[in-house]
């Protein structure tokens, strides 16, 4: 058994000093932290505006509607209908005019009877000529039995000289070859004779004037 007496004595120890908690060191900025916080938000504006600065004027929040607003329809405009003036039956007036002796519309008895009055042309402008009254003898070289007349009178009440001369009918006497055949394939008078007027093949002694009747 060692004897005390034998053992070296022990240093003397320093006093041991105590170290703050950690946790409590956290605790205490948390609520350190916490009290500014609540202190913020409850301060007066006027102490926050020395803290954080001026705080800007909010702006007003527009909301837009979600559709346009309700318009009453708009009244729809008048329109304005024109009554449309009766169209004339024109076949029906001229199933009343007289005719010839081949049921074609004798032209020349309707002038007669003051039924129609001819314009001179198509044309508005178209002013009225003089009648011109002269017969127009046309005498076949081959045929002299079969001698035409054209009675220009008849004509002229009806129709003006250029519905005629120059693109129909030359101004010249004996200038045109003018013949049956080529009447009856619709030139010189059959521009006319045969489509409005009487036609050539129940017409002869209208034109022939030595033919029977």
């Amino acid at each position: 058994m060692v004897s005390h007496a034998l053992l070296p004595p022990f240093p003397s120890q320093a006093p041991i000093k105590r170290q703050p908690c950690l946790f409590a060191l956290i605790l205490h900025v948390a609520f350190v932290s916490s009290a500014l916080l609540l202190s913020a938000c409850t301060a007066p504006p006027q102490f926050l505006s020395t803290i954080l600065g001026p705080v800007p004027t909010p702006k007003p929040v527009e909301h837009k509607p979600r559709r346009e607003p309700y318009q009453p329809p708009k009244p729809a405009p008048m329109v304005e209908v024109k009554e449309e003036a009766p169209r004339t039956d024109w076949a029906a007036m001229l199933e009343q005019l007289p005719k010839d002796a081949g049921g074609g519309t004798d032209w020349v008895r309707a002038m007669d009877e003051k039924l129609i009055d001819p314009k001179p042309g198509l044309d508005p402008k178209a002013e009225d000529e003089p009648v011109f009254d002269m017969d127009l003898e046309l005498v076949p070289k081959d045929a002299p039995d079969f001698k035409a007349t054209y009675p220009h009178k008849i004509h002229t009440r009806m129709l003006a000289c250029t519905n005629c001369h120059m693109e129909i009918f030359q101004m010249e006497k004996g200038a045109d070859p003018i013949t049956m055949e080529k009447i009856f394939a619709g030139e010189y008078c059959g521009r006319c004779h045969g489509k409005v007027a009487f036609d050539v093949a129940t017409g002869c002694p209208r034109c022939h004037l030595g033919m029977p009747k």
